[in-house]
């Protein structure tokens, strides 16, 4: 990884707390047509943009497939700095039931988000990449998420049961959640600095998320957010009155 890269991930992800916002998909509004999900990533202290997610477009096929697998789809999101550099990539293959999200800077993975089948429980194991090498790949599970149904916090859970991480879905008002296909995520990386008036200091890991778990916690919030909350993606009828099976 070049300097320039790793001073740009620095900037972005060396935050206590960061804001993830899945942007208005207007045609997906409008007429029921699939989009490419586009997020902002900002600061919650200053309301700086400070990066951006894109999901990558692909051919016409891919255009069609979308329309068919919605929430299903295979996708390649790109996360960028404010400046356009490139940071890393979170990508998944088509999921039938449960999401697998990995984490690549360039051809190295950096680590994965592998939900879990629950009947009604939203539960995924978080992992990290120990290996210096791309031929090594060494996964360590850092973190487990075991929430229950309709859950709008997913509070990360280290090997003795502490909070050492969290994604909070944000509730942004009536209109926006039930007429608009937007979202904001909370991501707390800091256990000592993320959680003032969350949750009770002795439920607090000691160990703060370094910079590659912190990559794979962005990625398994994009993956809440495909897997929970994209709520146009799963509907019956189109346009503006929509009945949707999120939850079924």
């Amino acid at each position: 990884m070049s300097i320039n890269k790793y001073r740009s991930i620095t900037k972005v992800l060396s935050q206590p707390t960061i804001l993830l916002e899945r942007q208005l998909e207007l045609h997906n509004l409008i007429f029921g047509i699939e989009q490419l999900n586009r997020y902002k990533i900002l600061s919650p202290s200053t309301n700086e943009t400070v990066g951006y997610a894109v999901e990558r477009p692909k051919s016409l096929t891919g255009f069609i497939l979308r329309q068919v697998t919605k929430l299903h789809r295979p996708f390649v999101v790109d996360i960028f700095d404010n400046l356009d550099n490139h940071l890393f990539t979170v990508s998944r293959k088509f999921s039938a039931i449960n999401s697998h999200i990995k984490v690549w800077n360039d051809d190295f993975l950096i680590g994965e988000s592998v939900q879990r089948w629950h009947m009604w429980r939203r539960k995924y194991d978080l992992f990290v990449n120990r290996g210096k090498a791309m031929q090594n790949v060494t996964l360590s599970q850092f973190g487990s998420i075991d929430s229950p149904f309709l859950a709008f916090e997913f509070p990360v859970y280290d090997e003795v049961g502490k909070i050492n991480g969290c994604v909070d879905r944000n509730w942004v008002g009536l209109g926006r959640e039930f007429f608009t296909d937007t979202g904001v995520y909370v991501l707390r990386f800091d256990s000592r600095k993320s959680f003032e008036g969350v949750y009770d200091m002795r439920n607090l890991s000691s160990t703060i998320l370094n910079l590659n778990e912190r990559a794979v916690l962005l990625g398994n919030a994009i993956s809440i957010d495909f897997d929970y909350f994209s709520r146009h993606s799963r509907h019956f009828g189109s346009g503006f009155i929509s009945f949707t099976n999120d939850e079924f």
